[in-house]
């Protein structure tokens, strides 16, 4: 007790390392053994790090096609799934790590960075480094934010969970004192944000923008509105053709129906399950609020009806996102998961959570209310329980998976579950290695020199006549054919063939390469992504110019 008390009387700095400490308490598992803990979805994380890693180094930028996937045909993953959780594996990858140590470390750095930028913009808001404390652990340590860490293995969702607060914290400091750096610090952060995930980041973006609504004054409205949509535009590159293009997919034909199955009884959500128990589970997740979370929904009921003006906005503020979360995880937002297709892009109602994780959060403010908080026992007194009442949630609840890297690094399989990046072409995922990479399917020819990165292949065809080969790699757009430098046509409906690259080629010695690259809508999207850069830049260039005037 005497050292946390120390903790809190010294530097801000303090508070941080304190934030380090503790959250990383849940991240013992990840580091006691070599092995990787068993979350769903940790096993198909791996594969994808080793295949975006090979796609970088084959000069892929931005990642989209997955080459080796798929049984060798490949795939448009990348086209649709979230990159920074990646792309920062990919770095561990570079200095040396192995992908189950690239993976640890990504999802560790992702966490603690979590508990760094969600102290700094409560700090910043409340002007109070004791409620961002208690706003800190509320935050890390809610079970289903340690669900999606040692539970699900969410990859992506947990880099929302970091960039959220950060976002935040810019908006809060334009409201405050509109600068350049808060301004260029709000559109990277939401640059990030959108990379994260394709679904939760699309939810938290609304929060951002809910959030610039309720608290900044409507001559701030403008650049704050302008830093997001820069933000936004930075990511166009993917976030475009990820929604644009998915209607070459398979993917709403074999998700539509999915959200049926995971509305939670809501008396789930507010059953406090300590001991994590099986028997408030939807499959393996927890789908509870947590105790001291739901204790702060309720004193935020109660605070409310007080109205004190300093807490009264920022309580509404909470209340409605948990009252609206609570809507879509509830069978009677049927109607709009049904017409919605975006919505059901995000498969679980439940992923709500994230959104009442937050809000919770902010809620527990609302505990200082009341005066036996104030005294300096009871606060670190619930600091304490709010971290020990989630320990079962620490310790992963289906072991160790050992891992062959070998095995990830050449992984055959598509790594999702329900086919939605199966191109409509095909007919749905490939089940074994062609015989062959390349093949005559009309006439008499020779392929030879083969070789192959993830987005370009060449070869050598000779043919005594004009023939039809067949490059066994799925088809999606973006793929072109040049036979002796010149374009050729791709054709991909082949009966024999479906979904597969087929081309002719004439007589004679012919040099082949296959080159994926961006489609319209894809160069489009670059386009507005380098044009938000240089805008950023040029914004940061005007202002520093008006200051030397």
């Amino acid at each position: 007790m005497k050292l946390f008390h120390n903790l809190l009387r010294v530097g801000t700095y303090r508070y941080y390392v304190l934030v380090f400490l503790v959250s990383s308490l849940p991240l013992t598992a990840f580091f006691i053994t070599t092995n990787l803990v068993h979350t769903s979805d940790g096993l198909v994380h791996v594969p994808r790090i080793a295949a975006f890693y090979k796609a970088l180094v084959d000069g892929q930028f931005p990642v989209r096609w997955a080459g080796d996937l798929n049984f060798g045909y490949g795939m448009p993953l990348f086209n649709f799934m979230y990159q920074l959780p990646y792309l920062v594996s990919s770095f561990f990858i570079v200095v040396g790590f192995d992908l189950v140590s690239s993976f640890k470390l990504s999802m560790a750095t992702s966490f603690l960075l979590s508990g760094f930028f969600i102290f700094l913009f409560a700090r910043e808001f409340f002007k109070d480094e004791k409620k961002a404390l208690l706003i800190t652990l509320l935050y890390q340590f809610a079970p289903f934010h340690l669900v999606e860490l040692l539970v699900r293995g969410s990859f992506g969702e947990l880099y929302t969970y970091t960039f959220l607060p950060l976002v935040l914290f810019g908006l809060t400091k334009i409201i405050n004192k509109p600068t350049v750096k808060s301004f260029v610090l709000t559109s990277v952060a939401t640059f990030f944000l959108i990379i994260s995930h394709n679904a939760i980041s699309l939810v938290f973006f609304g929060v951002c923008l809910f959030y610039i609504l309720f608290f900044a004054p409507r001559k701030k409205w403008l650049v704050s509105f302008a830093s997001l949509f820069f933000g936004l535009g930075l990511s166009a590159y993917y976030f475009i053709p990820a929604i644009f293009e998915h209607k070459y997919t398979y993917g709403d034909l074999y998700m539509k129906d999915l959200y049926k199955s995971h509305f939670v009884p809501l008396y789930y959500f507010f059953v406090p399950n300590i001991l994590k128990s099986q028997e408030f589970r939807i499959g393996a997740v927890s789908v509870q609020f947590g105790l001291f979370h739901v204790l702060a929904i309720i004193a935020g009921f109660f605070a409310y009806t007080r109205r004190k003006r300093e807490s009264g906005r920022i309580i509404l503020f909470c209340l409605i996102l948990v009252g609206v979360s609570l809507f879509f995880m509830q069978p009677i937002s049927k109607i709009l998961w049904e017409r919605l297709t975006l919505l059901r892009q995000f498969q679980f109602p439940w992923r709500f959570i994230s959104v009442v994780v937050f809000a919770t959060s902010f809620l527990g403010v609302t505990f200082f209310e009341f005066k036996k908080f104030s005294k300096h026992l009871v606060f670190v007194s619930v600091c304490i329980f709010i971290v020990l009442s989630t320990v079962f949630y620490w310790v992963p609840q289906e072991g160790f998976d050992k891992i062959n890297e070998n095995y990830y690094r050449n992984f055959p399989l598509t790594t999702t579950y329900y086919g939605e990046t199966d191109v409509i072409w095909t007919a749905g995922e490939f089940h074994s290695y062609p015989k062959k990479p390349v093949e005559t399917i009309e006439g008499n020819a020779i392929v030879s020199n083969y070789k192959k990165k993830s987005n370009v292949h060449t070869y050598i065809v000779v043919s005594q006549k004009p023939s039809k080969i067949v490059d066994h790699t799925e088809y999606f757009p973006g793929w072109k054919v040049y036979v002796n430098g010149k374009q050729t046509s791709i054709e991909f409906q082949d009966q024999n063939y479906r979904g597969e690259i087929t081309f002719a080629v004439p007589a004679g010695s012919n040099d082949v390469k296959v080159v994926f690259g961006e489609s319209p809508i894809r160069a489009v999207s670059d386009g507005i992504s380098i044009l938000s850069f240089a805008g950023i830049i040029g914004y940061v260039g005007f202002r520093k110019v008006r200051k030397k005037r």
